[in-house]
Parts: structure tokens; sequence; C-alpha cells
């Protein structure tokens, strides 16, 4: 039964999926560094991640502001609307 679960597990995504019972006495897992290299490694994706949106966005405003040869008062008032919609999606 459980080389069945651990096959299925695999299978989900290609990918073993580990996963730590606090409440076991067989291990100490308050010292996992593979755990801590996991989690800092999926930080950076994700910072990466946000980057390259948060560029996309950055291009996409600028092309709107020159298509539309924005003062730059206009401009002004573009980027801090944008700005208000990255911080209303942030809260959401």
């Amino acid at each position: 039964m459980k080389n069945m679960i651990d096959n299925t597990r695999q299978n989900i995504v290609g990918l073993p999926v580990m996963g730590i019972d606090l409440a076991s006495p067989e291990r100490d897992y308050t010292s996992v560094p593979d755990l801590s290299l996991m989690l800092n490694t999926a930080r950076n994706e994700e910072r990466a991640n946000r980057a390259v949106v948060f560029a996309g966005r950055l291009e996409a405003i600028a092309s709107f502001i020159l298509k539309r040869e924005m003062t730059g008062i206009e401009a002004a008032e573009a980027l801090r609307i944008e700005a208000n919609r990255i911080q209303s999606e942030a809260e959401a």
C-alpha cells in the first residue's frame, strides 16, 4: 500500500512529493537544510516571476504614454492609476 501511495504521489506532477510528519518520533525535522534551500529557491523564483510581470507592466504603460503623446502631468496620472491597480491586486 505504501508503495502504491508513493508511486501515485510521484506521478501526480512527475516529481516526488515531500511531506513532514511533525508527530513522528523517528526523525528530528528541526534542522532540515534541504527544506530551507527549497524555500529560498521558491522565493527567488517567485521574485523573478514578479519582476518579469512588473517589467511588462512598465513597458505597457510606457507604450500607452508614448502612443497618446501624453504630457508629463498626464503621464504622472496614468502612472498613479497603474500604481493603484497594482496595489489593489496586492490587497486582494
